[in-house]
């Protein structure tokens, strides 16, 4: 067996009840490595084009990679693949904490669900082993009720729980792992509920992932966490986590302000991090498995259903979704809206950006949502996403996403509905950033941050600023490399250059990995997530932006009067669709595939 992977992944069939153990495929790993790459692969080949993402034969995928749950710094990462309900094409969601380590604790490197029970059940894995149990007395529960019942009555456990929005297949609803990690975007959470699967529960296990080459392994591991103690990027994250992006994005002019409209905020200033230590918000840091950086701030509200309680929040993506884009400037509605997402089950990000795009419209007159829906109204704010969660009243319309909430209203909403290819914009004004328009619009999940982040590199000069000079190299270049990453499964904050993770792999799987192969895999795993795209219809003509960027120029900010032009974005494309040696509708030519190795 390969070091590093667990050699087994478990299949549920809920139709049946049947479950089984089935071996990972080294072939397989060699080309797409794991996490992502293998369950897009498993994607592809038993999920037939056309499938209805809120159907049996969809598949909800939960994978490891090989070095989730070693020694290696943020191991703790693991990934679920399916095919999203409010794009159509395929998704992975990224996530944290200890759910990942514990599933290769006992024994799996993944779990391939599919099929639908004829009641709400649960897994309960443990010991090499799966037990379908019913969930009757857990449906309609919340995320947060639904883990504390589940740990009291398995002790030590890690859990992925859907909440009323999976329950209720909102578009954009998310699993929860451990109330605090989540795999939110795309609605994984709307594949589950479908599935009538309210819960995954891992037992603690005393299998571990070995290693081909554990001296090597064990070295390298050491040398990293010596080197990340005194990293500045480390330290700037264990301090402010990921709220420090806030700053460089006022620096910037990135932040998106009143659904994306780019209008001056100077109440931004109540929206630095900092001021979650002012206003005695912030409780503390914790940290996922194996990870030096502990970047993840814990808070305590001092309203509402959640007062008292600490909960793992806020991050910067719903803190600007919810703050600047709907023009809240408090921290304590802010992170309430964040902890209420987590334990509805709804993706934040999501939610944020579909609360400004619905005060948009109340503003304009286009809906009629039986409540004061206003900008800046953060009660108004909690009411929405209750709305959303248990698809009720205006909420239901939205619990569908913008683009479809769009199409329902009509009267141009779609002009300023912030989407790509259905997903939800996160929290960056891509007007600001041309890379980060390029990323966005050719993201292989819709727009996505996650894939390559650019407002960094156009702000402290490593590329020139509202240009489009090298954004096709870099955007490509690091869509590839992360897409290795993620299957390995690493954290996208570890500062590691591609040789040192090529030698991760090296050294603990015992396939021999160059920094050329490294990100050569990558390149195939992000062609073959394009070929899945492809195969559902997508193009060219989808690799676009919201009109807003593409004709309105920002009234405000340090980006004053940029915008992204079609001629722009067609410039960019071009050239990246050059460097990827596709089409010029943006379709992976064959000598790619072939050269591949994803054709014969």
């Amino acid at each position: 067996m390969l070091g590093g992977y667990m050699g087994k992944i478990l299949e549920v069939d809920l139709t049946s009840g049947k479950t089984e153990a089935t071996p990972i495929d080294p072939k397989l790993a060699r080309k797409f490595i794991g996490a992502k790459g293998y369950g897009a692969k498993i994607l592809m080949d038993r999920v037939a084009p056309g499938t209805p993402p809120l159907s049996p034969d969809n598949l909800l995928i939960v994978m490891t990679g090989p070095l989730t749950g070693t020694l290696a710094p943020s191991s703790g990462r693991f990934s679920v693949i399916t095919k999203s309900p409010e794009t159509g094409i395929f998704t992975d969601g990224h996530v944290g904490g200890y759910f990942g380590p514990k599933l290769k604790f006992a024994g799996f490197d993944g779990i391939v669900i599919k099929g639908s029970s004829e009641k709400p059940v649960y897994l309960r894995i443990r010991d090499e082993s799966c037990e379908i149990v019913d969930a009757g007395d857990l449906w309609g529960k919340g995320v947060f009720e639904t883990d504390e019942i589940l740990k009291t009555r398995y002790p030590g456990t890690s859990c992925g729980i859907i909440g009323p929005a999976g329950e209720n297949l909102a578009n954009f609803a998310c699993i929860s792992f451990d109330c605090g990690r989540q795999a939110g975007r795309c609605g994984p959470g709307a594949v589950m509920g479908s599935k009538r699967l309210k819960a995954i529960v891992v037992e603690p296990g005393d299998k571990r992932p070995t290693y081909t080459h554990p001296d090597r392994f064990k070295k390298l591991v050491k040398d990293l966490n010596r080197s990340l103690h005194t990293h500045p990027n480390r330290i700037k994250r264990h301090v402010l986590g990921t709220l420090v992006c806030i700053w460089e994005g006022i620096d910037g002019g990135t932040l998106p302000i009143k659904n994306y409209s780019g209008i001056d905020f100077p109440q931004i200033l109540n929206l630095v991090p900092e001021k979650l230590w002012e206003e005695n918000i912030w409780a503390g840091t914790t940290t996922c498995y194996a990870c030096p950086v502990s970047c993840t701030k814990v808070s305590v509200l001092k309203k509402g259903e959640y007062k008292g309680k600490k909960y793992e929040a806020p991050e910067y993506e719903p803190t600007v979704l919810f703050g600047s884009n709907c023009l809240i400037d408090s921290y304590e509605w802010v992170t309430y809206a964040h902890i209420l997402c987590n334990d509805l089950g709804l993706d934040a990000m999501s939610a944020g950006n579909c609360a400004g795009f619905a005060m948009e419209c109340y503003e304009k007159g286009l809906i009629k949502p039986g409540m004061e829906l206003k900008f800046g109204d953060g009660e108004a704010l909690i009411r929405f996403i209750k709305l959303m969660a248990y698809r009720e009243g205006i909420g239901d319309l939205f619990s569908k996403g913008v683009r479809k909430a769009a199409e329902a209203i009509g009267n141009d909403s779609h002009r300023f509905a912030m989407h790509v290819k259905g997903l939800e914009l996160a929290g960056v004004d891509t007007r600001a950033s041309y890379g980060m328009a390029l990323a966005f619009a050719t993201a292989d999940r819709g727009g996505c941050h996650q894939r390559v982040w650019v407002p960094r590199a156009e702000l402290y000069g490593k590329l020139k600023r509202f240009s489009t000079e090298g954004r096709a190299e870099f955007v490509k270049y690091n869509q590839d490399e992360r897409a290795a990453c993620f299957s390995l499964d690493l954290c996208d904050f570890m500062p590691f250059s591609e040789d040192q993770f090529a030698d991760l792999l090296t050294f603990s799987t015992g396939l021999e990995f160059t920094k050329e192969e490294y990100v050569l895999a990558g390149e195939r795993i992000w062609n073959l997530t394009r070929l899945l795209a492809v195969r559902e219809g997508i193009s060219r003509k989808d690799d676009t932006l919201p009109p807003r960027v593409m004709e309105e120029p920002l009234p405000a900010g340090p980006a004053k009067g940029h915008f992204i032009s079609k001629e722009t974005l067609d410039t960019m494309l071009d050239e990246y669709y050059k460097l990827r040696e596709w089409d010029e509708n943006g379709i992976p030519t064959e000598k790619k595939l072939k050269e591949l190795g994803l054709v014969d």
